[in-house]
């Protein structure tokens, strides 16, 4: 049993990629719910819990968040969601700011919205991790208080495209999209970031 959940959370890594293009199904409040319960569960320095988060599944405010977000800067506009293929939800990320150690804030956000991709992705949702964002408009449109910083938006939907990791070539890390419109996305080799013992000595 260990052995296939240990699986389970490997394969989920190896498949989740960010997704742009979404089919237009809903996501069950129940399964948006999960995935801030995954959140969480994700460790916090010193444990002081600063996130919170906001769910935004209403057509209205989904179309007013849409408008303020940016998408795939080296494959700008190709991979801009149309019509039809935009996310079904949101979660936006907030920092409490009374709570929060300041150093440790984008710390505390990024090990919290991995645990949402990886959630989205054991559910078979897509996902992508949004930072190019135009924060005081999301703040306006959202009716957040000032007191909380807006770190970042989780744009979620089940998938309808199929992004490929691979290995790149020549350190060259510009995700692309082929002629058959399939994005590809460039990992340095594991090779080409693992010392062994020491700086500098490779693993084989």
């Amino acid at each position: 049993m260990l052995k296939a959940m240990v699986m389970d959370v490997s394969e989920a890594i190896k498949r989740r990629r960010s997704v742009r293009r979404f089919r237009q199904e809903e996501i069950s409040r129940e399964i948006l719910l999960e995935l801030i319960g995954a959140a969480r569960c994700a460790p916090s320095a010193a444990n002081r819990q600063p996130l919170e988060f906001v769910i935004v599944d209403s057509e209205k405010l989904k179309a007013k968040v849409f408008a303020q977000l940016a998408w795939a800067g080296y494959v700008r506009p190709r991979r801009d969601p149309p019509a039809g293929k935009r996310p079904v939800a949101y979660i936006i990320v907030l920092i409490n700011k009374e709570r929060a150690l300041a150093d440790f804030d984008p710390v505390d956000a990024a090990a919290a919205i991995e645990n949402i991709l990886l959630a989205a992705q054991g559910n078979q949702i897509g996902s992508c991790w949004l930072g190019s964002i135009k924060r005081e408009k999301i703040r306006e449109i959202l009716e957040i208080p000032d007191t909380y910083k807006i770190d970042s938006v989780v744009a979620l939907g089940y998938p309808d495209e199929q992004p490929v990791m691979e290995d790149c070539k020549d350190e060259n890390i510009e995700y692309y999209l082929d002629d058959k419109d399939v994005l590809h996305v460039p990992k340095r080799p594991l090779q080409s970031i693992t010392h062994l013992n020491k700086f500098g000595l490779p693993i084989d």
